[in-house]
C-alpha cells in the first residue's frame, strides 16, 4: 500500500524483505518466508518513484517476536522526519471481541510462525495477548469524528482497504467490523479464505469441515452483500516463467455475488477474496471490469 500510494517514500515490499533480511543477519537466524509465500518482492514496482503523500497505514501483529521485528524493520526503512506516510504497529490482535485471548506460545518466540493463532483458554503454555474489534480500535483511535444524523452512533473514518489475513479466523474480524461495513466506511476489503487450515491436526480457523464455528464462504458474501458490497476470488496474473511453460492464462478476478458463485469453491490451500463498495461506484465497476461471470 505505501509503495501504491506513497512510492517516494521507498517503503515496498522488496526494501521491507531486505530489511528483514538484514535483521535476521543480526540475529544470526533466518526467519522462515521472509520474502512471503506470493513473491511480493519480485513483483513490479510502482512507475512513479518520487510521489509522497499522505498515507496512514494501521498494521495488528498478535505475535510478540514478530511484532518485535516489524518494529526493527520500520525503524530501518522509516526516512527522518518523514510525516507523509506513517506506519504503525499494533501488537494486537483483532477478533469479534475486545479483551484478552488466550494465544499459542509460538506466538512468543517464531517469527511468521502460522501457529500463532487463539488457542483454547487455560492451554499449557499458552500467552495473554490482547484482542480488539476493528469497530473499537476505530473509535478510540478517531474520538473527533463526528456523530452520524441518527445522533446514536459516531461515522467512523474512510478506510480505503480494510485487509485481513487472520490464520482463519477472518470471518470473527469481519463481525468485529459490522459498524464500518454497515456505514460503507471501508471502500475495499480483502481477506484470506483458507479452508485447508481446519484440516491441520490440531486444527484451527473457521474455515473448512472442520471450523470452530464453522463459516462458509457464501455465507459471509452474502451478508457482505447485504450491507453494499460486491465480492470476487482473487486470482492472478500468470507470470513469464509459468507462460513458457504452457500454463493457461486466467482472469484477475471470478465475481461472487449475485449468485455469480452458487457453490462453495473448492480451493487447494487458500485464496484472497476482494470486495468493494457499491457506493463508490467507480471502484465497483474497476473491480466488474476485471472479473468473469461465473
Amino acid at each position: 500500500f505505501l509503495d501504491a500510494l506513497s512510492p517516494g517514500t521507498n517503503m515496498n515490499p522488496r526494501t521491507l524483505v531486505q530489511a528483514i533480511r538484514s535483521i535476521a543477519r543480526e540475529m544470526n537466524t533466518k526467519f522462515d518466508r521472509d520474502g512471503g509465500v506470493c513473491q511480493d518482492s519480485d513483483k513490479p514496482l510502482n512507475k512513479d518513484r518520487t510521489t509522497k503523500s499522505e498515507t496512514e497505514v494501521h498494521c495488528f501483529e498478535p505475535s510478540p517476536a514478530t511484532y518485535n521485528m516489524l518494529t526493527k524493520a520500520r525503524t530501518k526503512l522509516m526516512p527522518p522526519g518523514e510525516t507523509n506516510a506513517i506506519w504503525h504497529i499494533h501488537n494486537v490482535g483483532l477478533h469479534e471481541v475486545n479483551g484478552q485471548m488466550s494465544w499459542h506460545n509460538a506466538c512468543a518466540t517464531s517469527v511468521g510462525d502460522e501457529l500463532c493463532t487463539i488457542v483454547p483458554e487455560g492451554t499449557k503454555d499458552s500467552i495473554p495477548v490482547p484482542v480488539v474489534t476493528v469497530d473499537k480500535f476505530l473509535e478510540d483511535t478517531y474520538r473527533n469524528n463526528p456523530v452520524s444524523a441518527s445522533r446514536t452512533q459516531t461515522t467512523l473514518p474512510l478506510v480505503h482497504m480494510l485487509k485481513i489475513d487472520a490464520e482463519g479466523l477472518d470471518p470473527a474480524v469481519l463481525v468485529g467490523s459490522t459498524t464500518l461495513l454497515k456505514q460503507n466506511r471501508a471502500i475495499m476489503v480483502m481477506f484470506e479464505f483458507n479452508p485447508g487450515l481446519s484440516e491441520k491436526d490440531p486444527p484451527h480457523g473457521m474455515w473448512g469441515k472442520r471450523g470452530n464455528p464453522r463459516k462458509k464462504l457464501l455465507e459471509v458474501t452474502t451478508w457482505l452483500d447485504e450491507l453494499g458490497y460486491d465480492c470476487y476470488l482473487d486470482t492472478r496474473h500468470v507470470d513469464d516463467k509459468e507462460r513458457a511453460k504452457g500454463v493457461s492464462e486466467a482472469p484477475a478476478l471470478y465475481r461472487i455475488t449475485g449468485d455469480c458463485l452458487t457453490e462453495e469453491p473448492r480451493v487447494r490451500g487458500w485464496a484472497n477474496v476482494v470486495c468493494a463498495s457499491r457506493k463508490y461506484g467507480v471502484v465497483a465497476l474497476l473491480l466488474r471490469n476485471l472479473a468473469t461471470m461465473v
